[in-house]
């Protein structure tokens, strides 16, 4: 769904300053989302996507459990040699994420999933990152591999995208789920992000009873999950 400027600006208008600092607000109907950031529109586009996450992924009884703070900043984020849009810390419970507008101006091409980079790719980045900090938050051994991370990381991206933009970019991306006997891993992603995003989700919610497996993500000590 599209957001109209009204809506938009009536969203930012209910945006609640906490006491704490006067550029930190937390989120409508989202009292554990806070948000430290000066650019109106990246908040709204937070909120808005945040929220779609964690409904998505109640389905899958993964809640939040304390609160989550994102920090906006206008420079790319190192992440293990590339640039990335945002990054979760779990020692913080802090997700750092660029503002659209620093992505749009100040990258050169920025694509997801070799698509141009635009509001839909953006709220699919923020609900990226709200799926690492729900999972630290239900884990159930610690540390976790990247492998199980991104899976759900991933399969959550495409699920918050419009119905019709989803299913045009599976049908480019032509792959089918992950199957019995398959590795999930991190190098795969590396090296296949879109493909990998788009095995993950077609498993996941095709899964007539996929809470056992969310499980064995939250469980998962090893680099990679095999798929039973």
């Amino acid at each position: 769904m599209r957001c109209t400027l009204w809506m938009l600006a009536m969203l930012c208008l209910l945006l609640t300053p906490l006491p704490a600092s006067a550029q930190e607000l937390s989120c409508p109907e989202l009292s554990d989302v806070q948000v430290n950031a000066d650019d109106p529109e990246s908040i709204v586009e937070i909120c808005l996507a945040t929220k779609k996450a964690l409904a998505f992924l109640a389905g899958y009884n993964l809640v939040q459990k304390r609160t989550i703070r994102f920090e906006i900043i206008d420079t790319p984020i190192d992440s293990s040699g590339y640039k990335a849009y945002g990054s979760y810390d779990s020692r913080s419970d802090r997700i750092r994420l660029m503002s659209y507008p620093a992505i749009i101006t100040g990258l050169e091409n920025p694509q997801m999933y070799d698509e141009p980079f635009d509001h839909e790719h953006y709220r699919g980045a923020i609900s990226h990152e709200v799926v690492h900090a729900v999972m630290q938050h239900n884990l159930t051994e610690k540390p976790i591999s990247i492998g199980p991370q991104e899976y759900l990381a991933h399969a959550t991206q495409l699920a918050v995208m419009p119905a019709d933009r989803r299913e045009a970019l599976l049908k480019k991306l032509d792959v089918v789920p992950w199957e019995s006997g398959d590795v999930i891993s991190d190098v795969y992603m590396a090296i296949e992000p879109g493909k990998f995003a788009a095995k993950s989700y077609l498993h996941l919610t095709r899964m007539k009873d996929p809470l056992p497996f969310v499980q064995v993500l939250l469980n998962t000590k090893w680099f990679y999950v095999y798929v039973p």
